[in-house]
């Protein structure tokens, strides 16, 4: 069965007051992981300790093509050391139909470095994928030019919605490659208002359905705006999710 993450971006005002004590109130709030935005100069043998203490897991970590292209050796010995399986590319910016070639090439070299060192390496969608160049969208591309044994990708169901796309068509065409999964819900589709994950107008029953014959590893929770505190409402959306997995 999938566990169930947090993206720590979700709570980044409060991980950069105190990183450790707010993964404490994550596992008291009883999510089986979180998923890195950043360690707030945190050692990595000094965060497995307390991931250890806290019996949270790291689901994955967030890093952007800079460190890909620069870092990404670090990366994976920090992701080693803290028992993380899964580099995770967050997003990148798009200068035309020509990036998408050039991005699906850094993912195959990092996605083999990751594979070389035990982890794996995923793309999270966030929606300009979509956007049409002749008679392919940026998706085909990077669908077509990855290797499907390498790189994994982690659609953000909001976003995926947000560019005009179907994310239960999407989970159901290309699940094999969906190892994680990010939830994400809006109240509506004219301002795209964030809300806790089920309470809104996203089909995640849905994706969740069309997920499950491909046992993605991960839900992860993610959420940007709030109408009540931040800790409120991560703690009604894992319950929801739970509902709705459950379901």
């Amino acid at each position: 069965m999938a566990q169930i993450g947090l993206q720590l971006y979700t709570i980044k005002e409060e991980t950069a007051k105190d990183f450790f004590g707010t993964l404490r109130r994550v596992a008291e709030i009883g999510y089986d992981g979180v998923e890195f935005a950043g360690y707030f100069g945190a050692s990595a043998a000094d965060l497995k300790q307390l991931l250890t203490e806290i019996k949270l897991q790291a689901a994955g970590s967030h890093v952007g093509t800079k460190i890909l292209q620069e870092s990404l050796d670090e990366a994976i010995d920090y992701a080693k050391t803290i028992d993380c399986p899964a580099l995770v590319c967050p997003g990148f910016k798009v200068e035309g139909e020509h990036t998408f070639h050039e991005i699906a090439a850094l993912f195959n070299r990092s996605a083999e470095s990751c594979k070389n060192a035990g982890l794996k390496f995923l793309y999270h969608l966030h929606g300009h994928e979509f956007t049409q160049y002749g008679d392919k969208t940026g998706m085909d591309i990077l669908l077509e030019e990855t290797d499907p044994q390498l790189v994994g990708w982690e659609p953000d169901i909001y976003w995926v919605e947000h560019a005009g796309a179907d994310a239960v068509s999407f989970v159901q065409k290309y699940g094999d490659r969906c190892w994680y999964i990010h939830l994400k819900d809006a109240k509506d589709r004219i301002d795209w208002h964030d809300v806790e994950i089920g309470d809104g107008v996203i089909n995640t029953i849905g994706v969740i359905k069309a997920a499950e014959p491909f046992s993605p590893a991960w839900y992860i929770v993610e959420q940007e705006a709030f109408d009540r505190p931040e800790m409120d409402s991560i703690a009604i959306s894992l319950q929801n999710v739970r509902r709705l997995i459950a379901n």
